[in-house]
């Protein structure tokens, strides 16, 4: 069973979106394709077959005034509006969700239950994809307002599950690949987590609990990506150096230039995997090999 997972980070996901565009260039078989936060909306977008697309959406202007709304957010509003982000993209290039549904790769996307502050990886259906894309990336304080999906009152997908690698290998993933947004050598310092659990500790204490572990969760999650169980390989494509992008914004250069560092990204991946296929000592893996 082989899967491909994709981490979120807002628009410093530009670079994800060009791995995806890379490996669009030649088909790719996978059994399972999931994503967080942002990253579950690359990789519709990937299973859509829909090239290019998430690059047009960050660059457009409709869609990255979705971010940084300071104004809206202190008269009581989001700081991140993703009623304008889904519109503005829908008006630009509408995601092909038959496409999507009738994919091979299941497609499955995170969630964070705000009642239990537990993470879920669920598989939306055709009449709640739209809701659940806009669930996962409902980044905390950013977005007041929780929204309803399988049941469950949801926040971003990232805040208890960083990207599902547990959860697909629980699934029987054998080979897991995972498009990062940041390099090998970042750790999360939590601190982001434990200034945004004050906000929740009175009405939704689970919620506050599982972000002030936020960082914790993450750095294990790195940990496991890095020393993968027995019979599971683990190949992780990254940027080689920090996205030019910060989570809620960039310039349209640095959005151009992150893209393509992704498509250098996965051009190399593509590569290496070539040559490993054809028997000439290259080793394809950036991250961890199976245990003997």
């Amino acid at each position: 069973m082989r899967a491909l997972l994709v981490e979120g980070g807002g628009v410093r996901a530009a670079f994800a979106a060009g791995v995806l565009d890379a490996l669009l260039e030649e088909e790719e078989a996978f059994d399972v394709v999931a994503g967080t936060s942002a990253g579950a909306l690359l990789a519709a977008a990937y299973l859509a077959g829909q090239g290019g697309r998430s690059l047009r959406v960050l660059r457009h202007p409709d869609c990255r005034a979705a971010f940084g709304r300071i104004s809206d957010f202190l008269r009581g509003g989001d700081l991140v509006d993703l009623e304008l982000l889904h519109e503005a993209a829908d008006r630009l290039e509408p995601l092909d969700v038959a496409a999507v549904l009738a994919h091979r790769a299941r497609f499955l996307l995170t969630v964070t239950d705000v009642e239990t502050g537990t993470g879920h990886l669920i598989e939306p259906q055709e009449d709640e994809l739209v809701a659940a894309l806009k669930a996962t990336s409902a980044l905390p304080i950013a977005v007041r307002s929780p929204l309803k999906v399988a049941g469950m009152t949801c926040l971003d997908g990232g805040i208890a599950i960083p990207i599902p690698v547990q959860e697909v290998i629980d699934m029987g993933a054998t080979e897991v690949v995972v498009v990062r947004t940041r390099p090998a050598a970042y750790r999360n310092s939590g601190r982001s987590g434990r200034l945004a659990a004050p906000w929740f500790e009175r009405k939704q204490p689970a919620l506050a609990k599982a972000l002030r572990l936020r960082g914790d969760v993450y750095n294990s999650m790195g940990g496991l990506l890095e020393d993968p169980p027995p019979g599971v390989t683990v190949q992780q494509i990254r940027p080689h150096r920090p996205p030019a992008c910060r989570r809620t914004g960039g310039s349209d250069v640095d959005i151009v230039r992150d893209h393509l560092m992704g498509m250098d990204a996965g051009h190399e991946w593509r590569s290496r995997r070539r040559l490993s296929a054809s028997g000439v000592a290259s080793d394809p893996f950036e991250g961890a090999k199976p245990k003997e």
